[in-house]
């Protein structure tokens, strides 16, 4: 038997060694001879789904709505909240600690025999796993949420027979550009000839980008219709209806090339998806006797829509929020720490021991000098004896994806 702790040292280090460090570009020549090597097919039963926010949650309510209609599924995202292996699913389940260390073991073997200039980055390395293990389960359709951007991401190795790009804003510019436009550029060279792209809702310039791509390359493209949403009995943010509306697209368009009996089968998919989970996003939850929030609000995106959903809240329900927060960078820092001081009662800065994540210093730097919130700072080895004893009424999480499932897994909340 292979334990957490076991599988979870094996992929530390693994991910963290220098050797598979690049010089900071991601050439799809590496993916598509990694999976060569590895005797993987790049065709196959593939939806690839890119987008800068929702696409987690557009894939997971996807993937329910598949399941539920008779369809093996298997599902790959990133990141990951609390363990790696959520990243890699099959028929809504993670795959184990024996196939992941298993699959761990003869990529990094694969991978290590390949030319210096061709060694596979970690995320590459995940995205052949769980290639490898949907062949290995014959699923009937792989979804495949982009990691980052879309032209050089590992996940356009595979020729997806079903494309989407669910929102376009502002997020990892230094590597994707400064504005909407350009960002949605690398997002829509997913788009391949013959190949449908369905698009969300996204900004009219960042819809012309992807029109002129999509068009260079013969891809039809389609917007995912307003339909009505039925009660969703766990995604609860305002965000989750767009999301629903853009899963219920791709679905629909798959299903309909596979079945003679459209109709009732879509129907039942469509209810299947209002039972969907994806832990972390406007994740309401009672625990220590008090209201919790964790959100991975990560960009000013997502920020626009953690407003939505924090106004939307009755008055009385958000008096005297503590808010506990990291963030990735001093870019995002400026866009978020502002706004969760104004509403804050208490703030906690987290310093979290990501190399990327920012210290409490420098979190601290971007309170605003006329704020007269109670600010307070924690080190990520303090969170599990901390956060039980926060007051505050909600306790806001939010951020950074990693922050959340660091709380999360500290106070040993079930995804």
């Amino acid at each position: 038997m292979v334990s957490d702790g076991e599988l979870c040292r094996a992929v530390d280090a693994i991910s963290r060694m220098q050797d598979w460090t690049n010089d900071g570009k991601w050439p799809l020549e590496r993916m598509i001879k990694l999976l060569g090597a590895g005797g993987i097919s790049r065709s196959g039963p593939f939806i690839q789904v890119a987008g800068t926010n929702g696409k987690g949650s557009t894939c997971a309510f996807l993937e329910c709505g598949l399941r539920a209609v008779g369809l093996t599924t298997g599902l790959y995202t990133s990141p990951d909240l609390i363990r790696c292996n959520e990243r890699i699913r099959v028929g809504g389940k993670a795959i184990g600690n024996e196939a992941f260390m298993g699959l761990l073991r003869r990529w990094k073997k694969i991978g290590e025999s390949m030319e210096y200039s061709m060694r596979p980055t970690w995320f590459e390395l995940l995205t052949a796993i769980a290639l490898d293990f949907f062949r290995q389960k014959a699923v009937d359709v792989a979804i495949l949420e982009v990691g980052l951007g879309g032209r050089c991401d590992a996940t356009s190795a595979v020729f997806a027979e079903l494309c989407a790009i669910t929102t376009i804003g502002l997020d990892h510019c230094a590597l994707l550009g400064n504005d909407v436009a350009s960002i949605a550029r690398e997002k829509a060279a997913i788009a391949r000839h013959g190949v449908a792209l369905i698009v969300g809702n996204v900004p009219g310039d960042a819809m012309a980008a992807i029109g002129e791509v999509a068009g260079s390359v013969g891809a039809p493209v389609f917007r995912a219709e307003n339909i009505a949403v039925p009660q969703l009995e766990n995604m609860r943010g305002v965000e989750q209806l767009e999301n629903y509306r853009m899963a219920a697209a791709i679905g629909r368009m798959w299903l309909g090339r596979r079945t003679i009996d459209c109709a009732a089968i879509c129907e039942k998919f469509l209810g299947a998806m209002a039972q969907a989970r994806w832990p972390g996003r406007w994740d309401c939850r009672e625990i220590f006797g008090r209201r919790w929030i964790f959100d991975c609000t990560h960009n000013v995106h997502g920020l626009e829509m953690f407003r939505k959903n924090w106004n939307g809240l009755a008055a009385d329900e958000r008096v005297a929020p503590t808010v506990v927060i990291c963030t990735l960078g001093e870019d995002r820092a400026r866009d978020l720490i502002p706004f969760f001081a104004s509403i804050a009662k208490h703030l906690v800065l987290v310093e979290l021991s990501d190399g990327r994540a920012l210290s409490v210093e420098r979190l601290g730097n971007f309170v605003p000098p006329s704020n007269s919130c109670l600010i307070s700072s924690l080190r990520e080895s303090q969170l599990a004896d901390a956060l039980p004893r926060l007051g505050g009424d909600p306790i806001l999480v939010v951020g950074s994806i990693a922050l959340v499932g660091k709380a999360l897994g500290s106070i040993r909340q079930e995804l």
